[in-house]
């Protein structure tokens, strides 16, 4: 993932600085292309993938130039340039910011949480930074939805998919789960993506990175380590996030298997059972 990042950046640096070379004025750099440049997954949007897109805070200030694309933006300006760099380019709470008028609340909240990743690599921001830069910046479009995003924004996870779990476990009545829940055993700790520790149920997000066998084998080992020590671990595909149907059928799950556990470890806390 890592490669792909950085080669994701350096083909965005290589497209900005030829569109730079174009024009005498100050390109400023967002959008797409800024999700892109700082390595976060780019939602489906209406947006052309191959141009470099802009933003002026003026109807005015637009301009022609072959492979640019302007976009007024009337938020807070936030903008980086390396020495080595022609453009400039958006913060990633900017770009984030700027791409609440070409998706939805969900896509920003992945957005925003893979800037946010727990690898120090990939973070690139922290969830209080989208915050704040709402709180400094004037009103623009899509602010609102911007705001709705924010409670669904997730610190320190490993993969985007982990986010759209995190919105409908959050939207589902059971409480706000534990991301990349840190589980202290006997001999060592164990990561769960995600979970509810007064019940002690654990969902593990399974992508393509799983699928291997030496992955395989490494997932059952830890997660037979964490049922013997009393966890319920449920494993999330991307076809249970899929589809409105397909997260009804899953949620209804969920609450069935976290509201079981509960009553069950509320039960034994009654009868001072460990």
């Amino acid at each position: 993932m890592n490669t792909d990042i950085v080669n994701g950046r350096r083909n965005e640096r290589k497209r900005c600085n030829e569109a730079a070379m174009r024009t005498k004025r100050p390109l400023r750099v967002g959008y797409i292309n800024a999700i892109r440049y700082w390595g976060a997954p780019v939602p489906k949007t209406d947006l052309a993938s191959n141009r470099v897109h802009v933003s002026v805070p003026r109807a005015q200030d637009r301009n022609h130039i072959a492979g640019v694309t302007f976009h007024v933006f009337s938020g807070k300006e936030e903008y980086c340039k390396y020495e080595y760099e022609r453009f400039w380019m958006a913060s990633p709470a900017m770009a984030w910011a700027q791409m609440a008028t070409y998706c939805d609340t969900e896509a920003l909240a992945t957005i925003a949480s893979a800037f946010a990743s727990r690898e120090e690599r990939r973070k690139k921001a922290r969830k209080d930074d989208f915050a704040a830069y709402l709180d400094a910046s004037p009103r623009f479009a899509g602010k609102r939805k911007c705001e709705e995003a924010l409670p669904y924004i997730v610190e320190d996870t490993d993969s985007p998919p982990e986010t759209p779990l995190f919105g409908i476990l959050l939207d589902s009545g059971l409480g706000r789960p534990y991301a990349n829940y840190l589980v202290r055993l006997r001999h060592g700790t164990r990561l769960i993506d995600m979970a509810y520790p007064d019940c002690k149920v654990g969902f593990e997000y399974q992508g393509a990175y799983h699928a291997s066998p030496e992955q395989m084998r490494k997932d059952a080992a830890r997660f037979n380590e964490l049922q013997h020590n009393g966890w319920t671990i449920i494993m999330v595909t991307a076809d249970d996030l899929r589809t409105e149907e397909s997260r009804r059928a899953f949620i209804e799950m969920v609450r069935d298997i976290v509201n079981r556990q509960r009553h069950l470890h509320y039960w034994l806390a009654a009868n001072g059972s460990q």
